[in-house]
């Protein structure tokens, strides 16, 4: 089975996690960066701003077939109970285009099941998800989900 990581990461945890089970399960990995991005203040505050908000943010082109992927397994960042703004922006750009998506929502805070997160990424990628699961990324080393449904290749 073919598969690729999507991803964002401000902090570095995200990207942490994504390196780890793409070299456990042989997957390529393709990283959301948003537009001239270089974590000043003023980018971070805008970053902050623009998920509170719901807010689209401009982020890098990217040249990545999706179709010859088995399965698209998107890592969304949780800041404060929302999803990241560049993979929400990722996620309206790609509507309609990615099949076989697997969810893993990565968080700080309280586990949390995200199910409002995991209906607005079905309806608009307008399509069911094929597993959905929650990595607590707090200080442990080893990010092992937490199965929320389906059939997860993160076993």
């Amino acid at each position: 089975m073919k598969s690729i990581i999507v991803y964002f990461s401000r902090t570095g945890k995200t990207a942490q996690v994504a390196r780890s089970w793409s070299h456990r399960i042989g997957a390529s990995r393709l990283e959301i960066i948003p537009m001239a991005w270089r974590g000043t203040f003023r980018e971070v505050l805008h970053y902050v701003c623009a998920t509170l908000t719901r807010k689209d943010m401009e982020i890098d082109l990217y040249k990545v077939d999706f179709e010859k992927y088995d399965r698209i397994v998107l890592m969304v960042p949780v800041i404060c109970g929302m999803m990241s703004a560049p993979m929400r922006t990722f996620a309206r750009q790609e509507a309609g285009k990615l099949h076989n998506v697997e969810y893993v929502i990565i968080h700080k805070g309280i586990k949390m099941r995200h199910k409002s997160l995991i209906a607005w990424l079905d309806k608009t990628l307008g399509e069911k998800h094929v597993a959905a699961s929650s990595i607590w990324a707090g200080w442990g080393k080893e990010y092992k989900p937490a199965r929320i449904d389906g059939e997860s290749i993160l076993k």
